[in-house]
């Protein structure tokens, strides 16, 4: 509408879902292999995505050090340039003990991953929709996402959301997070409930009506 002074009567959203399998439950067996295989601690909080500028991880390193230290932050995602600034700021915090970097994980470890985290952090800039949020949330997984943008309706009401710039603010809703069992559960199940509205049959429904009716008009 801003860029293209498109008309808002011709706009339809459909949204994005996720794949099916980050919404089967791992077993046991499954995730204590993988802890192993991939030497993650029993607390933890988990970011996903390309490390580049926008992702803002810097954020995130300059949160962890006011963070719980019972807690480490396990990355996945591909390394660019950036990465260099963040393991800088690692080094002059003094985290590099907290922070464990994950590359070329298998895509069908991911959601053991994102299962056993105690919360799911995306302090993104800018995204086109924020797919590793409905990820996490169909994961069972409390989120803390940037404000701003697009995640606060890829996650919902019942995520807790900060400025991107303020590591303070993000310090404190992990720290709310990991610190309340009682929030952990609401979160969860607002979570839940909240990432229905991403379901592939319903998707599916929703750009089959717009084919439908575009059909109608132009009949």
């Amino acid at each position: 509408m801003e860029f293209f002074k498109t008309d808002p009567q011709k706009i339809e959203v459909v949204y994005q879902g996720c794949d099916d399998s980050f919404k089967t439950p791992a077993s046991a067996e499954k995730k204590t292999a993988l802890r192993l295989k991939f030497q993650l601690p029993d607390k933890y909080i988990l970011n996903v995505g390309t490390i580049e500028t926008r992702k803002n991880l810097l954020t995130l390193i300059r949160a962890l050090k006011h963070v719980n230290e019972s807690y480490k932050l396990v990355v996945i995602g591909k390394r660019t340039a950036y990465a260099d600034l963040v393991q800088q700021e690692i080094d002059r915090l003094d985290l590099n003990s907290r922070v464990i970097f994950l590359q070329n994980v298998p895509f069908d470890e991911l959601p053991v991953i994102y299962q056993m985290a105690g919360v799911f952090v995306y302090p993104s800039v800018y995204e086109g929709f924020g797919i590793p949020v409905i990820e996490a949330l169909c994961s069972g997984v409390p989120v803390v996402a940037a404000s701003g943008s697009c995640l606060e309706e890829a996650g919902g009401p019942g995520s807790i959301y900060a400025a991107p710039s303020d590591h303070l603010g993000f310090a404190k809703a992990i720290n709310d997070v990991l610190g309340s069992p009682e929030l952990i559960a609401q979160m969860k199940t607002s979570g839940m409930s909240y990432v229905q509205r991403f379901d592939h049959e319903l998707l599916s429904r929703k750009m089959m009506n717009i084919y439908t009716d575009v059909k109608k008009q132009y009949a």
